[in-house]
């Protein structure tokens, strides 16, 4: 694994953050042993959380906390394609909280590991230490969702410090409300990376009243990073019809979600 380095006070937009938690966001697909192993070797104590170990739990979820004397990353496992249970009815439906609607189907999912998250959190976070919580595709949905209740709904005292909410290939979690207070909140350190034709980001539909927040950090087809929105709205013209129609249409736009593909641009761009 390369070098897992965050710049633990850096609150602004850093490269070589997004590259150590796109490396994190990797990881976060490996097994237990695996990924405790490269933290140790990276310098870092970890937990590993895996959902389908947790009695009663029906789901998979899985993530790590990786934590150091001075930083504190979570991570959470993605996939590498797009589940047709995302935008099923059942799971695209909105779930109302304090805070606006948000996906049903990504917040039961973080709800398998939230209790042990929690958990380990309170007890690695002792020492006033920086928060980064990154994840690719389902792993940053959730990852927006987790950084919402730390933010949003528990005391901030405890948790103001989130320096850094790092996404690759995320899909879309909330309302226009949810998006709107998450973004008051942490908008100037939440960070949404887009590949070029990724289809992941622009699902759920709009249409269903799914809003993507944060500041947009998009590769063009030359893998050249832009930070200008210009460049997003572009490619959601490029794309008509369906989910389905665009699936069966235009391959690259499953090939172009891949982790591998966000390292290696972040690589081009540092």
């Amino acid at each position: 694994m390369k070098q897992l380095s965050i710049e633990p006070n850096n609150t602004q937009f850093s490269l070589p953050n997004a590259y150590a938690l796109a490396l994190a966001s990797k990881l976060a697909y490996a097994g237990e042993a695996e990924v405790l192993n490269k933290l140790s070797v990276q310098g870092f104590n970890g937990r590993f959380i895996d959902g389908s170990k947790i009695p009663g739990s029906r789901q998979d979820t899985q993530a790590f906390i990786a934590h150091s004397g001075s930083a504190i990353v979570i991570a959470f496992r993605g996939t590498e394609k797009v589940p047709d249970d995302w935008c099923t009815d059942a799971k695209m439906a909105f779930r109302v909280t304090p805070h606006g609607h948000i996906h049903t189907g990504f917040d039961d999912a973080l709800d398998v590991i939230w209790d042990t998250l929690i958990e380990t959190l309170e007890n690695v976070h002792q020492y006033g230490q920086s928060l980064w919580l990154t994840g690719h595709s389902l792993g940053g949905a959730l990852a927006v969702l987790a950084a919402a209740r730390l933010s949003l709904e528990i005391d901030q005292r405890i948790y103001k410090s989130i320096n850094g909410l790092y996404t690759f290939g995320q899909p879309r979690v909330g309302d226009r409300r949810f998006v709107g207070e998450l973004d008051q909140a942490l908008k100037p350190r939440y960070f949404r990376f887009v590949n070029d034709n990724d289809i992941v980001p622009r699902v759920p539909d709009r249409l269903n009243q799914y809003q993507e927040g944060g500041s947009i950090r998009f590769f063009d087809s030359e893998g050249k990073l832009h930070e200008d929105v210009g460049y997003w709205f572009k490619f959601m013209e490029r794309i008509k019809g369906s989910l389905n129609q665009k699936l069966d249409l235009i391959p690259s736009f499953i090939e172009h979600h891949f982790i591998d593909h966000y390292i290696q641009n972040i690589e081009k761009n540092l």
